[in-house]
């Protein structure tokens, strides 16, 4: 959704004992809505000027050896703090202070998990605490099939953010394009990436090119299921 947004600090894992912070500010407030599937770098409105100052490399592990960590930062209103683990990573639970805080999920461009957060109140600061494990469930591939439901991303927050209201959820049910991704098909039928691409070269999945793209009709993956 667009934001309003005056200022942006991003934490970055390059490695397990390197993170970097970067900040960058905008003279006055920008409508700003992120692209789908952006890399880190590039979530940060035209307008902004990086503060060389306050941006650094950190020679440490941005988690402790337990994977817990903690930032406190002076966001202010509108700004934007976005966090990108390490590939195949995601936060096994979290907690976000004050409460007003928004928070979103984005990809990355290498299986990393980028997690926003928004802060559209006076509030000048905000806490994270966070505790990393790996991507198990597959959350980047679930979530790259369907990158434009934001219900399927809250889902997954919902799921980790630790909050007193929240009860036991289910997972929501995906609905399919009628020309899907690889992507997509690996997830609508419950196989691996690499099976769906394996099934397409030896054509077991029937597969339509468009514009050099490879693409699958719903339909025609429909009428193959009901052949079994």
């Amino acid at each position: 959704m667009p934001q309003l947004v005056k200022q942006v600090i991003q934490y970055r894992e390059l490695t397990k004992d390197v993170y970097t912070r970067q900040v960058w500010e905008l003279v006055e407030p920008v409508i700003y809505q992120y692209a789908v599937g952006d890399a880190l770098p590039n979530l940060v409105p035209l307008e902004s000027e990086l503060l060389t100052e306050e941006s650094n490399v950190f020679k440490e592990p941005l988690f402790n050896k337990k994977n817990h960590m903690k930032i406190s930062d002076a966001l202010g209103q509108h700004g934007l703090l976005h966090i990108q683990l390490m590939p195949n990573k995601i936060f096994k639970s979290f907690f976000v202070e004050p409460d007003s805080i928004a928070v979103d999920l984005l990809l990355g461009e290498e299986n990393e998990l980028i997690y926003e957060f928004y802060n559209p109140s006076p509030a000048k600061s905000l806490v994270i605490t966070g505790t990393c494990a790996d991507d198990l469930d597959n959350t980047y591939s679930k979530i790259k099939a369907n990158p434009d439901d934001l219900e399927y991303r809250q889902y997954f927050i919902r799921k980790t953010l630790k909050k007193a209201d929240y009860g036991k959820l289910s997972e929501p049910q995906t609905s399919y394009p009628e020309i899907m991704t690889a992507e997509q098909v690996s997830r609508y039928l419950q196989l691996s990436l690499s099976t769906v691409r394996n099934k397409t070269s030896t054509r077991e999945l029937p597969s339509v090119k468009i514009a050099s793209s490879t693409r699958y009709l719903k339909s025609d993956i429909d009428s193959l299921l009901k052949k079994r």
